[in-house]
């Protein structure tokens, strides 16, 4: 290739990428920014059903995993990739066949794997917005018995 169709090839690739961000941008922008006021109040209309979600059935899952996706598209960066883990999760859940004993642990799994994104969500959620969602996770660990080999009986 001669230098002059090099530096015509290369006028042309930027050209394309300046215009298929042009494009890009003009497409998007019928999205709002999210932000962080938009994020808290969704969080805040929303605190009953993420700390306590009514998941008892097939149509409780899938408003549950609406709700996940529609505060999945507007988090912040700070947390979106942790609502993204939440939301595939409960997607996951609203798909298993409970009688198939492998899915079952299969989600089981999935949901413990997400107890760091939801703990992430929580923390952050609570400093940004001073609303705290999801209950604590506590493990209660049974107090271990020592036989000290002296009986209780007189």
């Amino acid at each position: 290739m001669f230098a002059w169709e090099t530096d015509s090839v290369r006028n042309v690739v930027v050209m394309l990428a300046v215009a298929t961000t042009a494009f890009t941008a003009s497409c998007s922008s019928d999205t709002p920014p999210a932000t962080d006021e938009q994020y808290c109040a969704t969080i805040s209309t929303n605190a009953q059903q993420l700390s306590a979600p009514a998941i008892v059935d097939s149509v409780g899952v899938e408003a549950t995993a609406e709700l996940y996706r529609s505060i999945t598209a507007i988090a912040p960066l700070a947390v979106q990739s942790e609502w993204q883990t939440m939301t595939s999760t409960v997607e996951a859940a609203a798909a298993i066949d409970p009688s198939d004993p492998a899915a079952v642990q299969q989600m089981a799994d999935m949901a413990r794997s997400s107890q760091h994104a939801a703990s992430t969500i929580s923390d952050y959620t609570s400093k940004l917005c001073g609303i705290v969602i999801g209950a604590p996770t506590t493990t209660i660990v049974a107090p271990a018995v020592v036989d000290t080999g002296v009986s209780g009986a007189p």
